[in-house]
């Protein structure tokens, strides 16, 4: 009999295959259930395609995947955060400082946006409007309504929270004065956009994240150093906070929000540590919650086992 999986052919006739370990009659069921999963109109046709696809690993495999799933979430973030805190403390650094800056001007870029104002991020500088633009602000909250509402279509549930997220966002950004926050936005931005980064190793298994183990890793490594880079600024000595002036530019953002906007030293340094502190927070239980659900998982795989025949 061959196996019509992996293609081995078996001089016996077997219950399951003697090379890739799946269960003859399972892997009919799965086949013939991920047809009815492709013909099913709606957002339930990708749920039923990803379960009926589940079936098709061995118990064994999926034990071994989801051991290894819980020793990445018990060691992944202490790590990512426990190396990017020691390459601060050499020259590497310069390297962690362009990744901090590209999120720090993007962090510029999507507070203008979310005020009203066009804005254009670059390196060093983001160009933005002065006026807010209500075109722009009923064209984003389109965009975060119809990416909503595509998420809620495909019962993708975490996304339609982040929608609600960015529109709540939205709206309290603009009753906030834009000037100074915009200002304030950019290394504000960068430990928020950081910890995002940090937060996609938790996507779900069938997330195109998850299954790069390169950009899985990658975005992991590159929002534990933007994050530290800016943190550890911001919880170190005022004498090496970036006050001045930015040649061929403008001030910095601790020198305008200060000198222009009325802003005291200790105001400043508390608003950003006590962002930073709420990003290691939202981390910390999302870490909790990533060896929980790991460890479920894994809890779950002998009693797959035990249904063998």
């Amino acid at each position: 009999m061959r196996c019509p999986k992996c293609q081995f052919d078996h001089e016996l006739q077997t219950t399951e295959c003697l090379k890739c370990g799946i269960i003859f009659s399972r892997y009919q069921a799965a086949l013939a259930a991920k047809q009815a999963a492709l013909a099913a109109p709606g957002p339930l046709a990708s749920a039923v395609a990803f379960e009926a696809a589940a079936e098709d690993v061995p118990d064994s495999t999926a034990r071994a995947d989801s051991l290894r799933e819980l020793k990445c979430r018990i060691l992944a973030l202490p790590l990512a955060l426990l190396a990017a805190k020691l390459v601060a403390g050499t020259p590497l650094r310069l390297a962690a400082g362009m990744l901090a800056m590209m999120l720090h001007e993007s962090g510029h870029a999507i507070t203008s946006w979310l005020t009203g104002r066009w804005a254009v991020p670059m390196l060093w500088v983001t160009m933005h409007g002065d006026d807010r633009s209500w075109a722009i602000v009923l064209c984003l909250a389109a965009a975060i309504v119809f990416m909503g509402y595509l998420a809620w279509q495909a019962d993708r549930w975490g996304w339609v929270l982040a929608a609600g997220v960015a529109l709540i966002a939205q709206v309290t950004f603009l009753s906030l004065p834009a000037e100074s926050t915009i200002v304030f936005g950019g290394d504000a931005g960068a430990m928020v956009l950081a910890t995002i980064l940090m937060a996609a190793f938790y996507l779900p298994r069938q997330s195109a994240v998850h299954k790069n183990w390169g950009l899985r890793w990658g975005l992991l490594a590159i929002g534990a150093l933007s994050f530290l880079h800016v943190f550890l600024l911001w919880t170190g000595p005022y004498e090496e906070l970036p006050f001045g002036e930015i040649e061929g530019v403008n001030l910095s953002d601790p020198s305008l929000l200060t000198e222009m906007y009325g802003w005291s030293v200790t105001q400043l340094v508390d608003r950003y540590v006590r962002l930073g502190r709420m990003c290691l927070v939202a981390l910390l239980a999302l870490y909790v919650w990533g060896l929980v659900s790991a460890y479920l998982e894994l809890r779950r795989s002998p009693a797959r086992e035990k249904q063998r025949p």
